[in-house]
Parts: structure tokens; sequence; C-alpha cells
């Protein structure tokens, strides 16, 4: 496999390789992040690609979903220390999980409280991935871990109509533009809107009464200015 085959080999495995220069990780998975990688030297380092050919897969059932660390890996492995399972989860860390009630854990602990503010004050949406990650400073450098979602993190708190089109405040504390062929109710009557920048978000009570207001007799499209926007009910 190529370095680029390999790495989406561990993607579709739910594992993720960062590597970390100038005070930030870098997912290789992420085209011009691939091409700073590569001018960095950081693949360089021996023992490196034979450790993303040969020692993850041979282990591969052994090591969790998460984020591994390959540079600091590889250094040790040049010290003399043989690779193992311990080894590689010295270098680890799991993913943020959020439930299909958007509550936030790790490790088995809930997240609340400042930690959560903290979290949600830095959730972005990657494109390139399709994943969700919060990313902030921490004492000299920028911490970064991705979530794994059984629902989306984003909640859409307010709704406004702006000369550009519907803007949504989002719990980020950024604003979105949302796609208006895209309202989706799911089976429990929860209501999702795809935005521009952060993926399908969730309605808070506001927008959603916003919503389920403007819906035609129906209550199959939504109504804007006479004009007719379906809506979508996922199973």
């Amino acid at each position: 496999m190529t370095f680029e085959q390999r790495l989406e080999w561990f993607s579709e495995r739910n594992k993720i390789m960062l590597f970390l220069w100038n005070d930030r990780f870098l997912n290789p998975l992420i085209p011009t992040q691939l091409q700073k990688i590569k001018s960095s030297g950081l693949l360089d380092y021996d023992k490196l690609l034979q450790l993303l050919d040969e020692h993850f897969p041979q282990f591969e059932d052994e090591l969790p979903p998460g984020m591994y660390f390959p540079v600091p890996i590889s250094r040790t492995l040049m010290e003399g220390e043989e690779f193992s399972p311990e080894l590689a989860l010295r270098f680890f860390y799991g993913f943020i999980h959020v439930d299909g009630s958007q509550k936030w854990s790790l490790r088995g602990k809930l997240i609340t409280g400042k930690v959560l503010s903290l979290f949600e004050s830095n959730l972005f949406f990657e494109e390139e991935t399709s994943r969700c990650f919060v990313e902030y400073w921490s004492e000299n450098r920028w911490d970064k871990c991705y979530l794994e979602c059984a629902t989306t993190p984003f909640l859409a708190l307010s709704i406004e109509s702006t000369p550009d089109g519907f803007q949504l405040l989002l719990n980020n504390h950024k604003t979105d533009s949302l796609d208006l062929q895209s309202f989706r109710i799911d089976t429990l009557e929860r209501c999702f809107v795809r935005t521009q920048n952060h993926g399908e978000v969730l309605l808070a009570d506001a927008p959603r009464f916003w919503l389920l207001d403007h819906l035609n007799e129906s209550g199959s499209h939504l109504v804007v200015d006479e004009h007719l926007f379906p809506l979508f009910f996922s199973t």
C-alpha cells in the first residue's frame, strides 16, 4: 500500500494518525495537511513507515479506535524498545463520545460544566473527513480531539432571516447559513438541517418551533416567501 492508502485503511477501522507540527496536530487525511507533513520531514523518521505498514496492521485487533501519534512511537522504537499494543497505547487518545441525546463523555465519564463549555466553544466540523472535533490552545500547543457521534454535537440555538438568507446561531457561538432543502425530522420528532460549514445540526426549541410554524397544511413542506421546500422524514 502507498502511505495514503494505508491512512485510508486506518480510517476505515476508525483509527486516526496525528502528527504534531508547529504547535498543531495535523491529520494526513486532509490533503493540505498531508503536504505539510511530507515537507516537514516527519515521515523521514526511521521505523515510522514500518510502524504503519507492519506493526499496526499486525496488532490491529488489539488497538482500539481513536487517535494515535506515530512519531513518538517511532522514536521509542529507535531507542530499542520492541513494538507492542501497550507501547502504542502510551501514545493514544480515545475519541470523545456524543450519544443520541447529545450527552458528551470521555472514557465513560460524562463531560459537563466548564469542560463541556470549553469543548462546545471550540467545536468544529471537518468537511474532508466528515468528522467533528474540538481544538483549543492548551499550555504550549493546540490540543485536538475527534468526536465519535451517535448524532450531531451541534445545536442550533436560534434562527434569523438576513439579506443573505437564514442564519443559525450554534452552540459553538458561531453563525452559519442553512440549506432550506435539507430539513429533516426523525422518529423522535427531532428536527435537523444541513449547514454550510458545520454539517447537519440539531434544532433547539426556538428554531424548531419556527420550522413547525412554517409548514404547509399537510406538514410535508416548509413554506418561505410562498416557496415550498420539502421536509424529509427519517426512520
